[in-house]
């Protein structure tokens, strides 16, 4: 897939969690299922949060010269970046300060960060044509990817939480 498809599917899938935030109370965007799950507040801001520090910052790395040249991905990597999409399995990391994203302040602060990444992801597709693709930066479970897989990334991971959202609607529609 090239990079202007990606960023056409990341537009669609992205247009979904903006247009959702109208349909939240404050109550129902912060309200969890249980201690040790997310509320739709934080999984927005974990979704927004993992783009701009993670792969776009990844991104950004290989961009200026500063990835690793030689490297690549993990056995899984390589299938996952293949397929296009993560396994459909939730993937539980440990409840802790670095990885549980804090709750939303409000929807219109998330749609308002939303719509900034939008735009960001708009403005770097041009750019990566330029970015080497022997540039590398390391990612914890897929190994190394280049600009253009982390781009990949940004899209993959979105549509990944839709099952989690799904589930997240449902709960507070109960």
């Amino acid at each position: 897939m090239n990079t202007v498809e990606m960023l056409s599917q990341f537009e669609e899938v992205a247009e979904q969690y903006v247009k959702a935030l109208e349909g939240y109370s404050a109550e129902q965007f912060t309200k969890k299922p249980a201690a040790d799950e997310w509320s739709l507040g934080q999984l927005y801001n974990h979704l927004i949060q993992s783009a701009v520090h993670m792969q776009i910052r990844a991104i950004e790395q290989c961009a200026s010269g500063n990835g690793v040249v030689g490297e690549g991905k993990t056995e899984n990597g390589e299938k996952i970046i293949e397929a296009g999409k993560f396994p459909p399995i939730a993937i539980k990391v440990p409840d802790s300060p670095e990885y549980t994203p804090a709750n939303a302040e409000s929807t219109e602060e998330v749609k308002h960060n939303l719509l900034q990444l939008i735009n960001q992801v708009r403005e770097l597709e041009p750019t990566l044509a330029t970015i080497s693709p022997d540039q590398r930066m390391p990612h914890p479970a897929l190994g190394y990817l280049n600009a253009a897989e982390w781009y990949q990334l940004i899209f993959m991971h979105f549509v990944h939480h839709l099952r989690q959202k799904e589930k997240l609607d449902a709960f507070i529609q109960a």
